[in-house]
């Protein structure tokens, strides 16, 4: 081999030891950590002005709607966790939305409930009548 080969290639290898074998203990960071107390039960700062209030919403007559229409007017009412199942007790699933209709729903037209309940839609296919 030639020496303009063998040259760079010790240079290269001595770099590469020297940086690995450096120190790190030197270069440690430090972490910090900060611990908040909770304030004492009943005092002055344990108010839930802080906290959202929760939304409490009549729930919509769904029944004979589209699933996906259904699922449209609740999330524009401010219900987002909706669920559906086949209400022929098959257990299909309601893969393309539009394929199927509400039958019943889990909470009557006009009750009010949290934004958050779940509402869960019984579903047939559009040519099928509801059990």
């Amino acid at each position: 081999m030639n020496t303009r080969c063998i040259a760079p290639l010790l240079v290269a290898a001595a770099c590469l030891t020297l940086t690995a074998c450096q120190d790190t203990a030197t270069s440690t960071p430090t972490a910090t950590k900060t611990v908040t107390q909770a304030p004492a039960a009943g005092s002055a700062d344990d108010t839930k002005a802080d906290a959202p209030a929760e939304e409490i919403i009549a729930v919509p007559d769904f029944v004979g709607m589209g699933l996906q229409e259904a699922q449209d007017a609740a999330q524009a009412e401010g219900f987002f966790m909706l669920t559906s199942h086949d209400n022929t007790g098959a257990g299909r699933m309601q893969v393309f939305d539009r394929n199927w209709k509400v039958c019943d729903q889990n909470y009557a037209a006009g009750k009010t409930i949290s934004a958050s309940t779940e509402l869960d839609f019984g579903t047939v296919k559009l040519s099928e009548t509801c059990p």
